[in-house]
């Protein structure tokens, strides 16, 4: 609308634009033709501007591509569906962010989908050279924008996989089965190439394994077996000093503590401050989590650079910088028994550094280590589970220490080559799961599962032969054919009316995302609770049959948002009736009724199958109430 009062076309151009919309359009009933979305569209198209997504009336888009491709439009503004279109040239290409959102969250664009939309510009034979103008519209880092740019193009990978429908289509034909099918796949196939590769992991790790040699190995393992359990206990003696019920009364400000978060080693900080923190659901509600403002020596480039969100540790022998860093209670490795003073003010950098020269002090004080709270008389934590704990501590440090290995002066150098090897040991266990995996045939644990719900839904008999039920399933593949077949069978659809049941429908076809649920009429919510009732069933024996799915995750496949608009529609509302009841895009909602009239062909060969001809009228007739005016009209390319 903002470029609206720029004018792209000369007169002739007009003329012949308004010629080619009139024509397009006039398909249309008067009605249709005062659409808001018809009206609106023409002045722009007319200067010379257009438009392009999926609300739009699939008539609309028709007409906005052949405008384009004769170049009577001189700025589109489009999706990226518009950019996969082939001979759809343009001179200049304008990205308007370099983030998209693709359906889970907003990521940066891939290098194929940069290639496919840029190449748009340039028109073959017409220009010598085409235009990209990417706005960056927020910071990115160096190594996406070359990815972008630079980037190898997307995988191709197999996106294989077993539906009902196939299963049970597979078990009708007598000289084939699914396991056939699922070993001879495209992405089983995938699958096995990486063989040579995980068999090349394991004999390369091995042969390490082999050429570490440890002089005096037993005593040395026994040895390194000790030092990994006390280390495993220290972990969680951490856990209790980290409760918060027993940590937070000793992180006064003053109190010196030790950060680690993964391989960052902060050393000794300051505790400033702690505070909880709101608004983040924990896996329990009964635990908040805790932040703790501790005062840290970071490097200059992590405290410069404003784009890091994490600060670093300063390297050693780096004059640093003292930062106040906020951390996660579960990040503080040792407290200590020492507290310093903190200047009031820790704003000027001079306060912050004075604390570093305080904290080297203490160092230089205990060089032994400074002193950490012990948890049961200092931090007085009397619980069983701990004493227990820290008796197994002291009989593996005795054990430790009566070792002949730990007052060996070769101690450390001979510890860490087992630590190597144990670490070696450790990848070549993991890449002989690898190997298993890979020579499995996939998804053969998944297709167990589904025969093992067909059989229990009554779909298949014991022995793997399709019932009248399987028959039926067999002739939906546009909607949840479990689902579908289970309503058709308790006689879901017996009392409803030929609206109630086309409006019930539109449940297994709309997928996009709606702002808000209808409130239905109690005509529509019954039908709706007893669909729901009986989905809750199936997603009950499919848990039960080891199947991964989530009753609530697989209810909210069908959503109900355009049950009411159907309804509507098939009780013989004009379009932009039905228009005004949902904020949901026209386009939307006609690929939705196309796809509807796809489900309710479907579902009159499955009343075909078993033979309920009263059935079979009630899909059909809903066809004809559907597919009438604006939501079917003809295609243009026709």
């Amino acid at each position: 609308m903002q470029v609206a009062k720029l004018d792209f076309n000369k007169e002739d151009e007009k003329r012949l634009v308004e010629e080619v919309f009139n024509n397009a359009v006039d398909c249309l009933s008067d009605e249709d033709k005062k659409l808001p979305q018809v009206e609106h569209v023409l002045p722009l198209l007319k200067r010379g501007i257009g438009i392009h997504h999926g609300g739009l009336l699939p008539i609309l888009k028709e007409t906005i591509e052949i405008l384009f491709s004769e170049g009577l439009l001189k700025a589109l503004f489009a999706t990226e569906t518009f950019a996969m279109g082939i001979n759809m040239p343009a001179r200049t290409v304008l990205f308007t962010s370099a983030r998209k959102f693709d359906g889970k969250s907003h990521r940066f664009i891939t290098s194929g989908e940069y290639i496919q939309m840029s190449g748009r510009a340039g028109r073959r034979g017409m220009d010598d050279r085409g235009i990209v103008i990417f706005m960056v519209d927020e910071k990115m880092s160096p190594a996406v924008g070359k990815q972008l740019l630079k980037g190898s193009a997307d995988p191709l990978n197999s996106a294989f996989h077993l539906t009902y429908n196939m299963v049970l289509n597979l078990l009708r034909v007598e000289e084939i089965n699914p396991e056939y099918m699922l070993e001879k796949s495209f992405y089983q196939f995938q699958h096995y190439r990486a063989l040579p590769g995980v068999v090349e992991k394991i004999k390369k790790y091995e042969e390490q394994y082999h050429s570490i040699e440890i002089p005096n190995q037993e005593s040395v393992v026994t040895y390194f077996k000790i030092r990994q359990q006390l280390a495993k206990l220290g972990k969680e003696i951490q856990e209790f000093i980290h409760r918060p019920k027993y940590c937070l009364p000793f992180l006064q400000p003053g109190r010196l503590v030790k950060v680690k978060n993964e391989d960052a080693d902060f050393g000794w900080g300051v505790v400033v401050n702690f505070n909880k923190k709101t608004n983040v659901k924990s896996c329990s509600d009964a635990e908040p989590l805790y932040v703790v403002e501790v005062l840290l020596h970071c490097s200059k480039e992590s405290v410069k650079d404003s784009a890091t969100e994490a600060a670093k540790p300063s390297a050693p022998g780096e004059v640093g910088e003292m930062q106040v860093v906020p951390v996660m209670v579960q990040l503080l490795s040792a407290l200590s028994s020492v507290r310093l003073y903190i200047p009031k003010d820790l704003k000027p950098l001079d306060n912050r550094q004075l604390m570093l020269k305080s904290i080297q002090e203490v160092q230089k004080r205990f060089p032994d280590g400074i002193p950490l709270l012990d948890p049961v008389d200092d931090m007085g934590i009397k619980d069983s589970a701990l004493k227990k704990i820290i008796q197994k501590v002291e009989a593996f440090e005795h054990r430790m220490y009566s070792h002949p290995l730990h007052s060996d002066p070769n101690l450390e150098s001979v510890y860490a080559l087992c630590e190597k090897k144990a670490l070696i040991g450790a990848d070549i266990r993991a890449a002989k799961r690898e190997l298993k995996k890979a020579q499995t045939v996939l998804q053969m644990d998944q297709l167990k599962c589904r025969k093992r719900v067909l059989r229990r839904l009554g779909f298949a008999s014991p022995s793997d032969v399709i019932e009248m039920k399987g028959r039926v399933a067999c002739e939906i593949s546009s909607g949840d054919e479990l689902l579908l077949t289970e309503m058709i069978f308790n006689g879901l659809f017996n009392d409803l009316t030929v609206e109630q049941a086309t409006a019930l429908l539109s449940c297994f076809v709309f997928q996009e995302n709606a702002s808000e649920m209808p409130k239905l009429t109690e005509q529509l919510a019954a039908p709706l609770r007893q669909m729901q009732e009986c989905a809750k069933r199936i997603a009950k024996v499919s848990a039960d049959a080891k199947l991964d799915v989530d009753e609530e995750t697989y209810l909210n496949q069908f959503k109900p948002h355009l049950m009411d608009v159907v309804f509507a529609w098939a009780n013989g509302s004009t379009f932009a009736q039905i228009c005004k009841m949902t904020d949901v895009f026209e386009g939307s909602i006609i690929r939705c009724m196309r796809r509807l009239e796809e489900v309710l062909r479907q579902m009159c060969s499955a009343a075909k199958a078993i033979g309920n001809t009263e059935l079979e009228n009630k899909f059909a007739e809903g066809i004809t109430k559907i597919k009438r005016d604006i939501v079917f009209a003809a295609s243009l390319y026709l």
